[in-house]
């Protein structure tokens, strides 16, 4: 569609088979716009339905309103070059293909590889029930995998000769939480079982997955905007 609309393409950048950058205008500041996409586990749903409808049970698919993210942002940024060719503005416009947007990370890798550098303004925006513009400073979050290895039993005949992964794995969670009540209130930990030993009960369990994901979020005030969407402004300093 970008093609279509005079944007050359740069395909598979930063080393990501979904991620690309595209671009048009020859002349002035580089405007950015990021045409975040995902999937998520489980949120296969079909269009337009109110109650859990997976198109198929399991399935990938967009939570929170991502569908809308790509496809917004490349309207934004066709229609900005519109504006520019109108007005007589130059400008060179920019659409960033962030692949894995919530939980893979694509920008990161991006950002590593430079392709953000030389950007004076970039724009990205998220559906909300409220309308309004922000300039964000967000901190970095890091993601952990703790894989836990103990040593199986029965746990009726020999649970003494066992050594429980999920127990450790549990003692983990609990010292997080406890944790909880020092950390300042914009600190976020939080963690999903990503293997839970299996189902048996009455074995002692030798392997055991979490994922964490730690960090921290800075919310400033925000501008209500008539007639549009809650947007944010990210600038390069």
């Amino acid at each position: 569609m970008l093609e279509k609309y005079g944007f050359t393409i740069r395909r598979q950048v930063a080393g990501i088979d979904t991620a690309f950058i595209a671009e048009k205008g020859d002349d002035g500041p580089v405007i950015a716009f990021l045409g975040e996409f995902d999937a998520l586990s489980a949120m296969s749903q079909e269009a337009g339905a109110s109650e859990q409808k997976p198109i198929k049970p399991g399935a990938t698919g967009h939570g929170c309103g991502h569908n809308l993210l790509g496809a917004g942002s490349m309207l934004a940024a066709v229609t900005l070059t519109d504006v520019a060719r109108e007005t007589g503005h130059p400008v060179r416009v920019r659409y960033y293909g962030c692949p894995g947007e919530e939980g893979g990370s694509g920008k990161a890798f991006m950002a590593r590889d430079g392709l953000f550098d030389d950007v004076d303004v970039a724009f990205t925006w998220h559906p909300a029930p409220i309308t309004g513009a922000r300039s964000n400073e967000n901190l970095a979050v890091i993601g952990v995998y703790y894989k836990f290895s103990g040593r199986s039993a029965h746990a009726s005949h020999s649970a003494h000769l066992g050594r429980s992964a999920v127990d450790a794995m549990g003692l983990l969670h609990v010292g997080a939480n406890f944790l909880r009540e020092h950390v300042s209130p914009n600190v976020r930990m939080h963690y999903a079982i990503t293997n839970g030993g299996g189902s048996s009960p009455n074995v002692v369990q030798a392997t055991a997955e979490t994922l964490f994901m730690c960090g921290q979020r800075i919310w400033p005030t925000f501008c209500r905007l008539p007639n549009g969407c809650m947007t944010w402004l990210a600038v390069q300093r």
